[in-house]
């Protein structure tokens, strides 16, 4: 049995699971990865696979393909399956697996801390007090503010739940739900746009919301807003956040992912003292990746023959 090893958390611990796959009697297959493989690099890997534990790969239907007949199963790390073409994974029985719900206070916790990173710009304090100054500035609070999460899965819902802790009110969106189970309204974009002070981006990326803030809808937001993204990249248009930010219709971001990650040296966000920057890395509390490792080899392990 053959299994690629393609997501960049089980990579950056290659020996551990290494040694945990082959006491499986399994043969790991380790391939160069930064970040994610694009589809040519998943095409010159699969065909000789059993197994895959999976990053955000892109795994489109010609790569499912081209992993037949071998490919039995393929384990998501982490919680988001947007990179894979799950409709042609369903047709071609090829059963995808991840962990829902993993990562709901890891990544709620960060988007808290994010914003007031963002907001109170605790990383330029801190450089300047290393430095020896001792600055006093006047920043925006978050109590009293309306909060607007979008997408309200596990983590909309443990945001929502801290930002009530916060003082703050929670309106959410979310086309997949008819009530929400904390009691947050549910509401259109629209009235996020018009009524929100805080966005906070929480849902997959799809191809009818890529770029959802871009210009137009940014323009309609409340002058000030503030936006927070922990869950992908392509939900913001970068170029209008930028002139948006450099024109004060967005106060402040906090941002966990990009368009192009890792995010490039010269990028023009770099510029802005409000504007918290990370390096896709929210989920990063010791005790949900440690699940998301067992539970993933575990979703491998039980599609493979023998191995569960």
């Amino acid at each position: 049995m053959k299994v690629l090893i393609s997501n960049i958390m089980m990579q950056n611990e290659r020996d551990r699971f290494h040694s945990i796959l082959r006491a499986k009697g399994i043969d790991p297959v380790w391939p160069e990865v930064n970040q994610f493989m694009d589809e040519a690099q998943c095409l010159a890997q699969v065909g000789e696979i059993d197994g895959w534990l999976a990053g955000d790969d892109q795994i489109t239907e010609k790569v499912l393909q081209a992993s037949l007949p071998r490919l039995k199963v393929i384990s998501k790390w982490g919680t988001g399956v947007d990179s894979i073409d799950l409709d042609a994974a369903k047709r071609l029985n090829i059963p995808v697996c991840n962990s829902p719900g993993a990562f709901r206070d890891a990544v709620s916790e960060y988007a808290i801390g994010l914003l007031l990173a963002a907001t109170r710009q605790l990383a330029r304090t801190d450089r300047m007090v290393r430095q020896g100054g001792w600055p006093k500035g006047r920043f925006p609070g978050l109590a009293g503010k309306t909060m607007g999460v979008v997408g309200y899965g596990a983590i909309g819902q443990g945001v929502g739940q801290r930002a009530r802790g916060l003082g703050m009110q929670v309106i959410a969106h979310d086309p997949y739900l008819t009530s929400t189970p904390d009691g947050a309204p549910l509401v259109s974009f629209d009235h996020v746009l018009q009524e929100a002070d805080v966005i906070c981006l929480c849902c997959n990326q799809t191809a009818d919301n890529y770029h959802l803030l871009n210009a137009e809808t940014l323009a309609r937001a409340r002058d000030g807003v503030i936006l927070c993204n922990v869950a992908r990249g392509g939900l913001i248009d970068e170029a209008a956040l930028i002139e948006a930010l450099a024109s004060g219709k967005v106060g402040a971001a906090a941002l966990d992912v990009f368009e192009t990650e890792p995010l490039p040296q010269d990028h023009p966000l770099l510029q802005f003292e409000n504007v918290a920057l990370s390096s896709h890395n929210a989920n990063s509390t010791i005790e949900a990746i440690e699940y998301v490792h067992a539970n993933t080899l575990d979703n491998l392990l039980k599609h493979l023959p023998g191995r569960s």
